[in-house]
């Protein structure tokens, strides 16, 4: 069988191994950055593009389940992935059909003929067994040294994800300032996007998380800007003065006329009673 055993193995089944890895994963509320999909990815050395389909066929099997959380490591909430049950036992059976495969493998320059479940013993670094498949489906060969720099790669592309996520996630900042994005806007942003190798599943947390933050903020905007025109409307009107403070500040809360006007009518309610009462003019700040 050899090194066919293992590069005969199909994404799915690699998608599998891996995550084999990851236990108990339903009892935590805070997930590896392990068990997102970018990690899933190069682990599995599946193509990003391809892994979604593979991952919801594999749900669709009731043999992997997925769940947004809090990732360690990572400021906004992502979709996680683990296995079921069922998912266990077929990941098991993949493991014991390689676990025995001897393959040859590169070391200090001679080639040694060596059981998968041997490897990781000779690598000062964990090395596990979707590694070891990975190596040999993308090099064609095994070489200890490379498997010795898979941690190293590791960490350089979750370091060149997060420069890429936070760009990207300044970019939504910037495009949703005014509570409103373009259709240019979106077009500009979806290319970035495509050029950063921003996933769905990235993109769709972070414009989450900004527009959660953005409507909190615009919240305490309109407390504010309220808490401002009741002390404007205390002597019952609003003075030339008072209209230019409250225009610019409701300029600079980016508050529309509509949430302006409807703020006004609720504080000159709440101040002088119902309609026809000597109260404020409902239009004296145009």
């Amino acid at each position: 069988m050899g090194i066919e055993a293992l590069t005969s193995l199909t994404s799915k089944e690699r998608i599998l191994l891996y995550l084999s890895d990851f236990s108990h994963m339903e009892d935590r509320y805070e997930l590896p950055g392990e068990v997102v999909q970018e990690s899933i990815a190069f682990a599995t050395g599946v193509q990003r593009k391809h892994l979604s389909q593979y991952l919801d066929d594999l749900m669709g099997e009731g043999l992997v389940t997925e769940r947004k959380a809090h990732i360690k490591g990572m400021k906004q909430r992502m979709n996680g992935y683990y296995l079921t049950t069922s998912g266990y036992s077929k990941s098991g059976a993949i493991r014991d059909q390689i676990t025995s495969v001897v393959v040859p493998i590169l070391v200090n320059g001679n080639v040694l003929d060596k059981k998968v479940c041997e490897i990781d013993d000779m690598a000062p670094a964990r090395v596990t067994f979707c590694d070891i498949v990975r190596e040999a489906i993308q090099h064609g060969k095994l070489d200890i040294e490379g498997l010795n720099r898979v941690d190293a790669r590791k960490r350089e592309l979750v370091e060149a994800e997060d420069q890429a996520s936070q760009a990207y996630k300044r970019a939504l900042q910037t495009v949703w300032r005014d509570g409103v994005v373009t259709a240019t806007e979106r077009f500009l942003v979806e290319e970035l996007r495509k050029y950063l190798k921003i996933s769905d599943g990235q993109h769709m947390a972070l414009e989450e998380e900004i527009l959660k933050k953005l409507a909190q903020t615009h919240m305490e905007f309109l407390r504010i800007y309220r808490s401002v025109l009741e002390v404007a409307l205390a002597d019952g009107t609003l003075l030339g003065p008072e209209v230019e403070i409250l225009e610019s500040l409701r300029k600079t809360f980016r508050i529309s006329h509509q949430e302006h006007d409807e703020l006004l009518r609720e504080v000159s309610l709440a101040m002088c009673g119902p309609p026809g009462c000597d109260g404020p003019d409902a239009d004296s700040e145009h």
